[in-house]
């Protein structure tokens, strides 16, 4: 029994490592994939020449990126950047951006 639960102690720590370090992957990762708006929208969505995405509510963000992406190509800028991310991806922008104070 003291092998069996030592055993679930280790994996129970290497577990908890790695969900951890996938956590801060996707941080980075997240960051990451947001600095693509940063040009328009302003660095981390602050005073850009768009609007400002810091502080927008993730699933609003997500509704309005679904809504670009799926416009006629020609309808509007966003249509490509829209297009040019996964889910997973567009998923991680929202929580990057959410997760800002508003100004």
């Amino acid at each position: 029994m003291k092998i069996f639960l030592a055993v679930l102690a280790a994996t129970g720590t290497l577990y908890t490592e790695a969900v951890t370090a996938q956590i801060l992957r996707d941080a980075s990762d997240a960051r990451l994939l947001a600095s693509g708006c940063f040009q328009c929208h302003g660095t981390n969505g602050l005073k850009g020449g768009f609007g400002t995405l810091a502080g927008v509510e993730k699933k609003d963000m997500l509704d309005k990126l679904k809504d670009m992406s799926s416009k006629p190509a020609r309808a509007n800028i966003m249509y490509p950047h829209a297009q040019g991310y996964t889910p997973y991806e567009l998923n991680l922008i929202a929580e990057y951006f959410s997760r800002l104070p508003k100004p």
